[in-house]
Order: structure tokens, then C-alpha cells, then sequence
């Protein structure tokens, strides 16, 4: 049976946005003359699953980070002078696949940007969709760890469709887990919702090369001879499917005002379903995941094989490279493994790293992105001070797990790099004060606050947020050039 992107779509992790409502729309926020932000769209990158603050700034274990962080420690208590790579348990070494990645950078990332080195997740429980739901929205949050779960607060998606009347695919969420990260496109707040929400991607929901399988009746493949099937990209047929949807639409009820259903235009939808097609049309699926891409673990076929964050970072390129959207958030998830494995934590900080250097060189390398976009790069939560003696190695390490919200839970960074903030600048603020802070320091809604200022949403967001008795946060002016 032939299969079409239209009829794969709705199981293949491929999140639409909401069509906006005119009678809702305000006008972006007007600058002052001469103080104007050069920024036109920002990239945050969370690091899901938390890094501590001792094996990523203080390289207490080796340079786990060196594009973005260096080889030297960036703060004291852990590691002194110089260091190498990560620090791998021989046995654990013996047997792990060899990671892949480009040389590190002559100079890392934190000399070409702002980092804040005492950034304080300051409330809220140290999780998953909690520590990611404050990411996209500066709201210190509880959520439950729930599929249809949907923050009070409106995600910087909505802000930005809403106050800009930005179209679905200038909004992007990026993201290898579904289940309850996809709740995040949207709140449930009654002035926004799922009409604002924000495209949702999953890399290997929305491209695996096995979809083609389940639909051909094939049951065996000789790779070798002629690889794994496509699914034809054929225009025409596509703009008859569309034509045929607009008729039955048509005839159709619209959807409830209140309706949680996640929806997009019809111009919308075809622009973001020819963009997936792309990779399903791809016989060799090369464009799925290059063999030359350099970041990975070794196949031991002379290719590199990707990883969940390595093949998140290389889909947020294409996004980035095909709609120049104005608001990406990413997630990271690889380090997690740290809960039963430190040595896979240290190794996948060297993935994350690599990936996140070649995101940025590739924004600095394309025309459209290159001084016109911010990337900001922050753990969305950090890891216990203390292990759970699940699986020791040879050096008395075992796993670490988050949640409890000790100071290793609470204690992350910020890197933060674009034409607005400053260059080459290291800093670890205190004295930071705002009614209801006890921190002193910037906090994780600061960095989400400052993202939203550059874009002109700042003023929106802190008064949603205050509306709801929420403690909005501050622009990080230490950062700002």
C-alpha cells in the first residue's frame, strides 16, 4: 500500500502550530529610538537531564565541555590548571562504542559571549517537564509529569505568534522525547493556547526509516542492493491532497474556540508536512542524518552514527536553515543517562558540546542568521551533590540522579552569545534583588526573561506572568552589550 506525507503525518511526531486570531493580536513593542536590539530570533538550547555545576564548569572529572567551556576551570573548588578530556573508567572505556567529534575550537564559545557561572534554578521540583516548562515560559513551575499537562502561564511560542501575528512556522519546539515534553507547545491560559502554539519536531518520530516498512508489505530489506524504501515527494499529488482537504474542511464544523487541538493554516501545514518530506523522500537518508556529519559514536563501518542530542542539533539546523523562525527551543536529553551511568554523562557532555558548537558555527556561517540571532544555552536543571551507588566504576563513581533540590540540583550556568550580548565576558552576579528572590543571583527565568526582551515580549510576558501570581523574571543587564 502506498503511503503519502498526509496520511503519516498525525503518528510521525510532527506538532503543528495554531492558526492566530486576528481580534487577539497586538503590535510588537516599539523601542526606543537608538536602543534598539540588532537580535531578530533566538535559539535556546536546554540541557535536559541537568549537569552539575563540579563536572562542567569546574571540571572536576576532565574538559567535558571544551567548545563551549574551555579546558580550564571556569570556577574554583573542583579541578586546577589545564585539563584533558573526560576522566572514563578504564573497564567502562574498554567496552563503550568510540565517540566521534571535530577537533575542539581553538577558542571556545564562552570567549566569543556572556557566560553567568551562578545561575539559581531557584523554585520549583529539579525535573524534566518542570525545569523545560520554566524554559519556555519563565514560569517556575510544578507540572505534573503528564502527557496533557499545560502551564497557566503563555510559552514564549504563543507570546511571540500572538504579539508579532507570526505564523506556525516561526515558532519551533525541538525535541527526541514526546510523551510529556510535546504538552509544552501550549498552555492552557484562556487569552493564548493551542491557536499560538509553537511547530513541535521529533527527530526520530518524525524521520525514522523504518516508517516506510510498515506500510510497503515488505517484511525483509537487502540494504546493500538499493537501501530502505522512500516515500515518493511528489508536488502535485500534494496539492490535490490539499485541495480535497480545503473541500472536506469546507464542509466541516471549525474547531470549539476553546479547543485544545493544536492547528495550523492550510500554507502553514504544507510548508511544514514538504518539510519532512524531504528526509522520507531521501532514498539513502543521507539527509536524515549525514554519514560525514563528524558527531556521533563510530559504527565501525568508517561512518558515525547519531545520537538522540546529536541528531536533535542537526534537525534544528534545517528548521533554522529552511524557516529562520524566530523562537526555537531545544532539548537536550543524552546526559540523563547519568541517573545509572556517570561515565555516559561525562561522555555525552562531550556530544552535547560538539553539537551545540556546530549549531552555532552553522548560525554564524548562513546568511539570514548569522548577527541577527541569539543562542542561549542553559542546563534546565543540575544533579544531586551526592551518587546513588547505581553501577560504580573502578574510581568509586556511580550514578547521580535530580530532584530533591539540594544546591547540585539548583546551582546551573548560562552561556549566551549574539549581536546584543557581550563578548568575551565572565561574570557571577550577586546582590540581584527583586521582591520574593532570595537567591541574590540571576535565576533560570532571568535567562528567559532576557530571551523575550530581545524579541520586544518582555513587558507581555511579565505582566501574564504577574497576572497569575507568578514572579516574573529579570533581564539579565550584566549580559546585554
Amino acid at each position: 500500500m502506498a503511503i503519502s506525507r498526509r496520511s503519516f503525518l498525525g503518528a510521525a511526531g510532527l506538532g503543528i502550530g495554531g492558526l492566530a486570531a486576528s481580534s487577539l493580536i497586538r503590535p510588537r513593542r516599539a523601542r526606543a529610538a537608538g536602543n534598539g536590539f540588532r537580535t531578530k530570533r533566538v535559539v535556546i538550547v536546554a540541557v535536559a537531564g541537568g549537569i552539575r555545576i563540579g563536572e562542567s564548569l569546574g571540571m572536576a572529572e576532565g574538559a567535558t565541555m571544551p567548545n563551549m567551556l574551555g579546558t580550564t576551570p571556569l570556577v574554583t573548588g573542583y579541578a586546577e590548571g589545564p585539563q584533558d578530556g573526560p576522566r572514563i573508567a578504564p573497564e567502562y572505556e574498554a567496552a563503550a562504542r568510540r565517540i566521534v567529534t571535530p577537533t575542539p575550537l581553538a577558542r571556545p564559545l564562552f570567549e566569543e559571549g556572556t557566560l553567568i557561572t551562578n545561575v539559581r534554578y531557584a523554585e520549583g521540583a529539579p525535573g524534566h517537564l518542570q525545569g523545560h516548562g520554566c524554559l519556555v515560559s519563565g514560569m517556575y513551575n510544578n507540572l505534573e509529569n503528564r502527557s496533557d499537562a499545560r502551564l497557566p502561564a503563555p510559552t514564549l511560542f504563543e507570546l511571540h505568534r500572538r504579539q508579532a501575528n507570526a505564523p506556525a512556522t516561526d515558532a519551533w519546539y525541538v525535541s527526541v522525547l514526546g510523551g510529556f515534553y510535546r504538552s509544552l507547545q501550549t498552555s492552557d491560559h484562556p487569552d493564548f493556547g493551542a491557536r499560538f502554539a509553537g511547530s513541535y519536531l521529533s527527530p526520530p518520530g518524525a524521520m525514522s526509516p523504518l516508517v516506510p516498512l510498515a506500510t510497503s508489505g515488505v517484511r525483509r530489506v537487502d540494504v546493500g542492493s538499493g537501501g530502505l524504501p522512500a516515500i515518493p515527494f511528489d508536488p502535485a499529488e500534494d496539492q490535490a491532497a490539499r485541495a480535497l482537504t480545503a473541500m472536506l474542511d469546507g464542509n466541516t464544523r471549525d474547531y470549539e474556540p476553546d479547543s485544545a487541538a493544536v492547528r495550523a493554516a492550510v500554507e502553514e501545514n504544507a510548508a511544514l508536512q514538504n518539510h519532512v518530506a524531504q528526509f522520507y523522500a531521501d532514498r539513502t537518508y543521507d539527509g536524515y542524518y549525514p554519514a560525514d556529519r563528524g558527531i556521533g559514536l563510530d559504527n565501525d563501518e568508517g561512518g558515525v552514527d547519531q545520537t538522540p542530542d546529536a541528531l536533535t542539533l542537526f534537525h534544528t539546523e534545517r528548521i533554522l536553515e529552511t524557516f529562520k523562525p524566530a523562537v526555537t527551543v531545544v532539548s537536550l536529553i543524552d546526559v540523563d543517562v547519568a541517573h545509572d551511568d556517570f561515565n555516559g554523562y561525562l561522555r555525552n557532555q562531550l556530544i552535547a558540546d560538539a553539537a551545540i558548537a556546530d549549531l552555532w558555527q552553522f548560525i554564524q556561517s548562513t546568511e539570514g542568521l548569522r548577527d541577527e540571532t541569539a543562542l542561549i544555552v542553559i542546563p534546565e536543571h543540575g544533579r544531586h551533590l551526592f551518587m546513588n551507588n547505581n553501577n560504580p566504576d573502578s574510581f568509586g563513581r556511580s550514578g547521580i540522579d535530580h530532584g530533591q533540590g539540594d544546591d547540585g540540583d539548583r546551582d546551573v550556568w548560562m552561556l549566551a552569545l549574539g549581536p546584543d550580548f557581550k563578548r568575551g565576558h565572565v561574570a557571577a552576579p550577586t546582590g540581584i534583588t527583586q521582591t520574593g528572590r532570595a537567591s541574590g543571583r540571576y535565576e533560570t527565568i532571568d535567562a528567559i526573561m532576557t530571551a523575550s526582551c530581545l524579541l520586544g515580549h518582555d513587558e507581555v510576558m511579565t505582566r501574564e506572568l504577574s497576572a497569575l501570581g507568578a514572579r516574573p523574571g529579570l533581564v539579565i543587564e550584566e549580559a546585554l552589550a
